[in-house]
């Protein structure tokens, strides 16, 4: 090999070395979202706003794919889903999930509520405006009793109220019996088991102390 064909092939050679180098140094992706410093609860309200990027702190991440998104905890646990549509209409909730108390809270802090159970045991809840001078408690039955006991008879214009059909409707009446509870409302009657949850309205500023949301 003569001396100018070796010079061309050290040239090569340290080119691309070189570059080799160069391409060691590119930035390598996955399909991990950036972290956040958002916290639990503040996560899981950009969930329920719609956010449609990815988003994650250490516990949990949101991840948008096409008309839903997921809510799931670091080792992918599955704790909810939002149907988008434009806005989110409905979000489908594990009840078994280590953060259903926490969701159930942000949820109803936004006015969304529980409207049953799906096929696959998800607690679905839709968007539902709330009366203005109300908050909302979503709890054991047996919390609404004891509220609903201890303070309507001395607050006269503190009406409890809860979800028939598409309305809000006072509470009239609360019996308890056969492990059973009995709420009367104008036109209808509930009955529920005494584990049964259950999402009422309170005044908002009533003074009638309540349960946590949750």
């Amino acid at each position: 090999m003569s001396p100018q064909t070796w010079g061309l092939g050290a040239r090569l050679i340290l080119s691309f070395t070189t570059d080799l180098g160069l391409l060691y140094k590119l930035p390598i992706y996955n399909s991990e979202p950036p972290m956040n410093k958002l916290d639990d609860a503040a996560l899981i309200q950009k969930f329920v706003e719609g956010e449609l990027s990815f988003l994650a702190n250490q516990n949990l991440r949101i991840e948008p794919a096409f008309n839903t998104a997921q809510l799931l905890a670091k080792k992918g646990e599955l704790i909810a889903t939002a149907k988008l549509v434009g806005q989110i209409r409905a979000v489908l909730v594990r009840q078994s999930s280590t953060y259903q108390a926490l969701v159930d809270r942000v949820l109803v802090s936004r006015q969304y509520i529980p409207t049953g159970i799906n096929d696959r045991g998800l607690v679905q809840y839709e968007h539902c405006p709330i009366p203005p001078g109300y908050e909302a408690n979503y709890t054991e039955v047996r919390q609404l009793w004891k509220a609903w006991r201890s303070h309507y008879s001395r607050h006269s214009n503190a009406t409890l109220l809860i979800r028939s059909g598409s309305t809000w409707l006072p509470i009239q009446k609360i019996e308890f019996g056969q492990e059973s509870f009995f709420i009367q409302v104008p036109g209808d009657e509930k009955m529920l088991c005494i584990s049964d949850r259950i999402i009422w309205l309170s005044p908002a500023e009533s003074g009638i102390p309540t349960a946590p949301l949750g």
